[in-house]
């Protein structure tokens, strides 16, 4: 990744809300990469500039878009072609899904290897061996698996209940005498309570 130079001079001057908008866009994208469990301070900001420089220059060709939401499509397609690149493999949508942050962890990268993060290559070949090997073991692993059905062993309450609704299913005026109970019982529930 090579950051762009851009002098101070060159700079046009920002209003109060074009400040607080670019503000909140380096907070989301900073909040993503400390997400990522990149630590260090100096490279998250100097990444986050990077970052944010791309952003502003795309904002000529889409000023409908907010500055936030530039950020995080630059911050997503940069992550994405920059662990396309190191792996060798094509990415869905060239984002880094699931599978890529977890071999992102895996491989070590917020400990061991957070200079790499973002670089051109050459990258060291420890590295790469590992993000590789982590991609493909962050994969989804398929067994084939049988399931057997097993009766159901029910306690002496479970069998009651169930020999009880056997009964109920056999003889309807059982069912019907029942269910005249249970309404009886809530009539009078109601009844004590709001005419007593």
């Amino acid at each position: 990744m090579g950051l762009p130079y851009q002098p101070l001079e060159t700079l046009r001057p920002l209003s109060e809300a074009e400040l607080e908008e670019w503000e909140e866009a380096y907070a989301a994208v900073e909040a993503y990469l400390r997400a990522l469990r990149i630590r260090n301070r100096l490279l998250v900001s100097e990444l986050v500039r990077g970052i944010l420089w791309r952003a502003s220059a795309r904002r000529a060709d889409e000023p409908g878009k907010s500055a936030r939401a530039l950020a995080m499509e630059e911050t997503l397609l940069e992550i994405g072609d920059w662990t396309q690149e190191v792996l060798d493999e094509p990415l869905e949508n060239r984002r880094l899904a699931a599978r890529g942050r977890l071999a992102l962890l895996l491989a070590g990268m917020p400990d061991k290897w957070q200079g790499v993060f973002l670089t051109p290559a050459p990258w060291p070949p420890a590295f790469v061996e590992a993000m590789r090997s982590s991609y493909l073991a962050a994969g989804p692993q398929f067994a084939e698996l049988t399931m057997l059905p097993k009766p159901l062993e029910l306690n002496a309450i479970g069998s009651g209940a169930a020999q009880w609704w056997e009964t109920m299913d056999r003889r309807p005026i059982v069912r019907k005498m029942f269910a005249a109970t249970i309404v009886s019982l809530i009539v009078a529930i109601v009844w004590f309570i709001f005419y007593d």
